[in-house]
């Protein structure tokens, strides 16, 4: 991979920023469009998120006014372009204990190693952005990506529960995108197992699980303790008993429900499906996923579970689960069939009986626990409010020891958050599930 000058640093709001950085990005696109005539005139940075949406890199737009050589070579042609440019966060601290290195490495791979053979194999078919650019400058790693404000997608308020109409939305192209596996692993073996070896693992591994451990526990204390907040009427005491067993269980059950998947049923997931990494088209019928930083080879019903557990409320989980997994079932098949080619059909009948909907929801119930633990996890972030975001830069190991972090998070809960811890702890006590770990 070719390194490019550096391309940070860019103040925010300027009309034009120095000479020095419009030619880094001018060496950027002369490289990736195979164009030496290409010239930059001006760049506009522009926050690429807002606060509380991102917490793993630093996201910016970048808006290039330029011009380009014609065929004919007479005269140039103005453009305009704009871009998204993903850096490493700066705090090193940070970095090591998030294990941001590892996660940003893995997205990098995956732009460079996989997404290219997925997207030639499904002829385009992929729910990603188009990557410019994944790699390295002076700077350290960065990720160029085109900017999907431009066609119209757009993120959602994290803080709002999906609709059902969203998730089919989701699901359906998460059944695309993993039917994609299932037929390569068909049709083209060596190629397929070849690329999904150059995934990494970056949370449930051995190198992770220390911290990954810890930040697990004192989910779960937030949750009790969010537990207890809402118990006004000694409705929750039994819930709160049954979470209370899982003290200093919950890494290890969540990485038993990633790992412990086997073959034909592990396919390449996007491994973060929650409400933050979605982009949507204006109707809403239309979705793309963003960050592969912890894209994982594992079952498909992970992608499914984070998504339900992060980002929908009770009365969607309660009233269309089995209708949103109808839907990905049937665009799996579908998809399955337009992937496979006439020479391979005869594959079909055994891959139509194997994801059925029943398997699928079999599957589906026996790694429901990932679901609870995704939740207590990733529900603070999901609810924080943009103007009380904890300053993760300032945290250590030794904060998590010792209840540090999560007396810190306590404080900057809202109420959404209690209520939809609530729920969702009350959905998996009533369902019986608590009583079966």
């Amino acid at each position: 991979m070719k390194k490019v000058t550096d391309i940070s640093g860019f103040p925010e709001g300027t009309e034009e920023d120095s000479q020095e950085q419009q030619d880094s990005v001018e060496k950027l696109l002369k490289l990736t469009e195979n164009d030496t005539h290409l010239t930059v005139d001006s760049i506009e940075c522009l926050p690429g998120s807002q606060q509380g949406d991102n917490y793993m890199s630093i996201i910016k737009r970048i808006l290039v006014r330029g011009k380009r050589r014609t065929r004919t070579a007479k005269k140039s042609k103005e453009f305009f372009i704009s871009l998204i440019y993903k850096r490493q966060i700066a705090s090193l601290q940070r970095r090591k204990l998030f294990r941001a290195d590892e996660a940003f490495a893995n997205e990098i791979n995956a732009y460079n190693q996989l997404v290219p053979v997925l997207r030639k194999f499904s002829r385009d078919r992929l729910p990603f952005p188009a990557c410019v650019y994944a790699g390295a400058d002076a700077e350290g790693d960065l990720i160029v990506l085109e900017d999907l404000w431009r066609t119209g997608f757009r993120m959602v308020d994290r803080r709002k529960c999906l609709s059902y109409r969203q998730c089919r939305t989701v699901m359906r192209e998460l059944a695309n995108f993993h039917a994609v596996s299932l037929a390569m692993k068909q049709v083209q073996p060596v190629l397929f197992h070849t690329m999904k070896e150059k995934v990494t693992e970056i949370v449930y591994t051995d190198e992770g699980a220390e911290f990954y451990t810890h930040s697990l526990q004192t989910s779960l204390r937030g949750t009790l303790d969010s537990l207890h907040y809402s118990n006004k009427n000694g409705m929750l005491d039994g819930p709160i008993k049954a979470i209370e067993r899982l003290d200093g269980r919950l890494y290890q059950i969540m990485s038993t429900a990633v790992r412990n998947s086997h073959e034909p049923w592990k396919v390449l997931c996007h491994g973060d499906t929650w409400v933050n990494n979605l982009m949507f088209n204006e109707s809403h019928d239309k979705v793309k996923l963003i960050d592969l930083q912890t894209m994982r080879y594992t079952s498909p019903v992970l992608d499914i579970l984070h998504l339900l557990y992060t980002s929908t409320g009770a009365e969607v989980r309660a009233n269309h689960t089995d209708e949103l997994i109808h839907s990905y079932q049937e665009s799996l098949i579908d998809a399955l069939r337009v992937y496979v080619p006439i020479q391979n059909r005869f594959v079909l009948p055994d891959l139509e009986a194997l994801f059925s909907y029943a398997n699928i929801r079999a599957e589906y119930n026996s790694r429901i626990m990932y679901g609870l633990g995704i939740a207590m996890w990733l529900l603070p972030a999901v609810t924080f409010h943009p103007d009380h975001i904890p300053d993760l830069d300032s945290v250590t190991m030794n904060d998590f020891k010792t209840k540090n972090h999560e007396k810190t998070i306590a404080q900057m809960l809202s109420p959404d958050y209690h209520i939809r811890m609530r729920d969702t702890v009350l959905e998996f006590y009533r369902k019986g599930v608590l009583e079966t770990i």
